[in-house]
């Protein structure tokens, strides 16, 4: 059993180690608290390790943290079970200089065995007004083994609000390789919920229209890193993430300001979802991603709007957009529905194919387009191109393999397409 801890000034601190009969087990904890400067601030710390094997810092060592004027850090890790790792050489929160009495927080629980969390590091940096609130972090693993969480990074600079992430993973096996949110300038901060549940989620490659999106897998990023401290306006982000089922990959990256991702339910096994947002005010819905092998990646640059619904098997869908084509309340954007197997995967062939353009993709680029497709059953194909401004193309499909595709290229065409049955083919030019 090893603990230490390390105070300057005016801090507080509270640790518990207990095992067996005179702490049996290998228990370590190392802290290093520090306040510098003037104004009343305050770190304070709680670790509770129970169980074998149980380390909050070390490799080598570390868990610090360092306020200066104004500014507070707090701390709170518990872990109970066997074998659970915190910090390996990481967990550094920093509040510096004149930015808020509330600077950071921190909440880790970890109970089972097997689990890690890696390096977590919030900052608050510097110049911030008073009452500017830092970073918030709460993460949970509970009731499952293997649990993994590497490299949580949390930065914010100048004035507003700070950055807040929630986590919970339950199950075995799950892994979050990154979870990055940073903002700067006066625009408040990024939000972050994550729910995981079940076995093997965020531990493969994303592939296919995923990858392609520019989502990094397992990776979920908000902002940028002020590198320079510099004072741009980003921010805004907001992320709600929920995961059920087993072996699904995903990676979500937003940049810019007042990007935001919905809801993202994945359920089942073997999906793939990559999302990929920069620019301002770009938004995706996903509200079901249902079934099995169903593939999504999303790419959006300006300001744009998605709704996505997909249920049932080894469905594949692109969305690109870049431009101004909606946001969420104006009618404009891809509106996509899917319900049934193997839509979107294959080679066009016949009428469509002489569109040139790839199966399962939705490209729109220019202002106010408009793309609704819905499509029913199985082994359907669908493409559509909107190059120009105020593009409208609804499209319904109830049948089996039928196959279509969409370009529109200048400005203020309208489609209308309706495939019922099986086999047909059709391309739309204008």
């Amino acid at each position: 059993m090893i603990s230490r801890l390390t105070f300057t000034t005016s801090t507080f601190a509270v640790l518990a180690l207990t095992a067996g009969a005179a702490f049996a087990d290998t228990n370590q904890a190392h802290l290093k608290q520090t306040q510098t400067g003037t104004g009343a601030g305050t770190n304070s710390a709680l670790v509770v390790q129970s169980g074998s094997d149980n380390e909050a810092g070390s490799a080598t060592q570390n868990m610090k943290q360092t306020a200066s004027s104004n500014s507070n850090n707090d701390l709170n890790i518990l872990q109970s079970g066997n074998n659970n790792d915190i910090g390996l050489n990481g967990f550094s929160q920093l509040s510096q200089y004149a930015s808020s009495p509330n600077g950071n927080t921190a909440d880790i629980e970890q109970q089972s065995n097997d689990n890690v969390v890696g390096k977590v590091e919030q900052k608050n940096r510097f110049g911030g007004a008073v009452g500017a609130t830092g970073n918030a972090l709460t993460i949970l693993q509970t009731g499952g083994d293997d649990n993994v969480i590497t490299s949580v990074s949390q930065d914010k600079h100048k004035g507003g609000g700070g950055n807040t992430a929630d986590i919970t993973m339950t199950g075995a096996s799950n892994t979050i390789s990154s979870v990055v949110q940073a903002v700067t300038g006066g625009v408040q901060g990024n939000n972050m919920t994550v729910t995981i549940s079940g076995g093997d989620n965020g531990r493969g490659t994303l592939s296919g229209f995923a990858a392609l999106s520019g989502a990094e897998t397992s990776t979920l990023k908000q902002g940028f890193k002020d590198v320079n401290n510099g004072n741009a306006a980003k921010g805004n982000n907001s992320l709600t993430l929920d995961i059920s089922g087993g072996s699904n990959q995903f990676g979500v990256t937003q940049q810019g300001v007042n990007n935001t991702v919905g809801t993202l339910s994945i359920t089942g096994d073997s999906n793939q979802l990559g999302i990929y947002q920069d620019g301002d005010a770009n938004s995706v819905d996903l509200a079901v991603l249902g079934g099995a092998f169903n593939n999504v990646g999303v790419t959006q640059g300006g300001t744009n709007y998605s709704d996505i619904s997909i249920v049932g098997n080894s469905n594949q869908a692109s969305i690109t957009q870049s431009g101004l084509n909606g946001d969420g309340t104006d009618g404009f954007g891809v509106e996509l529905s899917i319900n049934g197997d193997f839509n979107g995967t294959g080679t066009f062939s016949g009428y469509a194919a002489g569109s040139l353009l790839v199966n399962g993709t939705i490209d729109q680029s220019g202002n106010n387009n408009l793309f609704t497709a819905s499509i029913t059953d199985d082994g359907n194909m669908f493409a559509g191109l909107q190059f120009g401004d105020d593009n409208t193309a609804n499209i319904t499909v109830a049948g089996n393999t039928n196959q279509f595709a969409v370009s529109q290229v200048g400005n203020t065409n309208v489609a209308n397409l309706a495939q019922t049955g099986n086999n047909n083919n059709a391309f739309i030019n204008q």
